[in-house]
């Protein structure tokens, strides 16, 4: 028999949105559990491969030294959390969650899993990942100093990597698939534009990655065109942006195209056909600082409500 726990918050996602939560709960005295399907807490943090420039307590760290320092408050705080436990079912009207035959069951679910790499979806993407295919050249552009590397994206993020392999010798192409760069830093931008080692290809729509053991080319075609064009290259960097990791809700919490929760001017959430949960209810902590979520304690016997801010990503 399916083994059940019951506790009173349950916090999905353990990134710096859910831990930080969850040491608020614990400092109420709620007997709080986190859940966290990787083998580390920390969330995106583990993303960063620079220096963080734009956090007081983190300024000069990159993302692993930070997110040491945060487990290291986790650890003292002794939160209970649970790593390397992939959620395999979200029951949103009874505030559960399934771990294989395990059933977690709370007053109070938060929705604390924030983003993850979007991926182009095409042939040789996820068949290369590690061997040629990866998602930051903080981390990987010295693997590929001097060797050709396609750079796939319009925003800050591309445009960014693409300045990082140029700077370490790459003949870098910077691929994007409409006409114009609306996401991306204009100073980034105009860098990249007199880099001579970086060449931008605008229409362009991959097709595939092309390898065995590692990458070889990039497949593309020109916007409006049936002609494969192939360009040969060691490495790819694929940067496409973000998006949020609410695969498990659809069906039960009401999403907007993105993908995003959506929340009721007062910031609560809401099942299917807009009835709020203002008791026994479901927060949402976003890992984006730009859709941050900020959540307050409710009376004895309630929910939390949550109102929605352009802050840090820190709840208070």
């Amino acid at each position: 028999m399916p083994r059940t726990e019951r506790v009173d918050a349950l916090i999905l996602g353990g990134g710096m949105a859910g831990l930080t939560a969850a040491l608020t709960l614990q400092g109420f005295g709620l007997d709080t559990v986190v859940v966290e399907e990787a083998r580390s807490p920390g969330g995106q943090l583990h993303e960063i491969h620079a220096p963080i420039t734009d956090h007081p307590f983190a300024f000069g760290s990159d993302g692993a030294r930070f997110a040491s320092i945060v487990l290291e408050t986790a650890r003292r705080a002794q939160l209970s959390i649970l790593v390397g436990s992939p959620v395999t079912r979200v029951t949103a009207r009874t505030h559960a969650l399934a771990l294989g035959r395990e059933r977690l069951h709370a007053r109070t679910l938060l929705i604390a899993t924030g983003l993850k790499r979007r991926q182009l979806g095409v042939p040789g993407e996820r068949e290369l990942l590690g061997r040629g295919v990866s998602y930051s050249a903080n981390r990987d552009r010295t693997v590929y100093a001097g060797k050709p590397v396609v750079v796939i994206g319009g925003g800050t993020g591309a445009v960014e990597d693409a300045l990082l392999c140029a700077e370490v010798g790459c003949q870098v192409t910077l691929l994007h698939r409409s006409a114009r760069f609306f996401r991306a830093r204009t100073d980034f931008l105009a860098r990249a534009r007199q880099d001579l080692g970086i060449k931008i290809v605008l229409n362009a729509a991959v097709r595939r990655i092309v390898g065995k053991d590692g990458v070889e080319a990039v497949e593309y075609r020109m916007n409006g065109s049936r002609v494969t064009r192939t360009l040969k290259a060691d490495g790819v960097f694929v940067r496409i942006g973000w998006e949020p990791r609410t695969e498990l809700l659809r069906g039960q919490l009401r999403l907007d195209r993105a993908g995003y929760i959506r929340v009721s001017p007062g910031g609560a959430t809401a099942l299917p056909g807009d009835s709020p949960l203002g008791t026994g209810g479901i927060g949402t902590l976003t890992g984006d600082t730009l859709k941050f979520t900020r959540f307050e304690l409710p009376p004895p016997g309630g929910g939390l409500v949550t109102t929605t801010g352009k802050l840090p990503a820190v709840a208070k």
